[in-house]
């Protein structure tokens, strides 16, 4: 009942005030994980990961990629080793064979994905969207160390915003915080019939979204869903300072169960 009463009154918030609810709870999950990467001691894992592999991403779809301070008060073993989000690598693949006009990220964080994006399509204008202050100052880091332009930050996406300037063959990636219910069935985008798009739902705060979120879109789209996994597979690569149990904890991710959706258009 309680956790019940808890959804309800967050969906109030993001109704009634969208802005002001993303950038609070953006800014809660954040800090959130931070304390939790203290608590549990992963934070003296990454820094002998660090010392001993260096700040560049080992393996994944964004292998090379440097990864700067600021990043460090995340959870950064997953990043670095190429294990974050594993579930969605088969997607990935399918991505990166593609073009498109346009990316948006929403909820971009540091900016592992719109980082790793400008690298992989340098010619396509990105806009990264976060809430949180952190997650801005952070992108900002991790492009001047990586070396890419083309890359917007913004604070807050609307419905009314993609309506008037997402492009046709647009890359979506969201991950709002339950916001996403707003942003993707509350208005008419004409734009998102083209996009491709992989969606974060979280359906513990915003119930029934990726059901909701899924009907929406089948008529134009193939909806695929994903779940997480319970543990990520260990890396291929050989630790002189870190042992077997402490590698896996360096690559498992600080989350609960999370769920995916991945959205292809039927026709561009």
């Amino acid at each position: 009942m309680r956790t019940i009463c808890k959804a309800l009154l967050k969906k109030a918030f993001f109704n009634i005030a969208p802005e002001s609810a993303t950038k609070v709870m953006s800014a809660r999950a954040r800090a959130h994980s931070q304390r939790l990467v203290k608590e549990w001691g992963l934070s003296d894992i990454n820094n002998k990961l660090v010392r001993e592999i260096g700040n560049r991403v080992i393996s994944g779809p964004f292998k090379g990629m440097v990864l700067t301070p600021m990043t460090y008060q995340e959870h950064v073993g997953p990043f670095l080793l190429g294990t974050y989000e594993m579930e969605l690598s088969d997607y990935w693949d399918r991505i990166f064979s593609a073009s498109f006009a346009q990316i948006i990220d929403v909820g971009a964080k540091f900016g592992y994905y719109a980082v790793g994006l400008a690298r992989h399509f340098p010619k396509t204008p990105i806009i990264a969207f976060d809430t949180d202050y952190w997650a801005r100052r952070a992108l900002k880091q991790m492009m001047a160390a990586n070396r890419v332009t083309g890359i917007s930050i913004k604070s807050f996406c609307s419905p009314a915003w993609l309506k008037e300037n997402l492009l046709h063959n647009a890359l979506v990636i969201s991950d709002c915080e339950g916001y996403e219910h707003e942003l993707f069935c509350s208005t008419s985008v004409p734009a998102l019939s083209s996009a491709t798009m992989i969606i974060e739902s979280h359906d513990c705060s915003s119930p029934g979204v990726s059901a909701a979120i899924a009907t929406k879109f089948r008529p134009t789209h193939f909806v695929h869903q994903v779940s997480s996994r319970s543990d990520s597979p260990l890396p291929e690569i050989c630790l002189q300072t870190l042992s077997e149990p402490v590698v896996r904890r360096a690559s498992n991710e600080v989350r609960s169960q999370q769920t995916w959706l991945f959205l292809v258009p039927r026709a561009l």
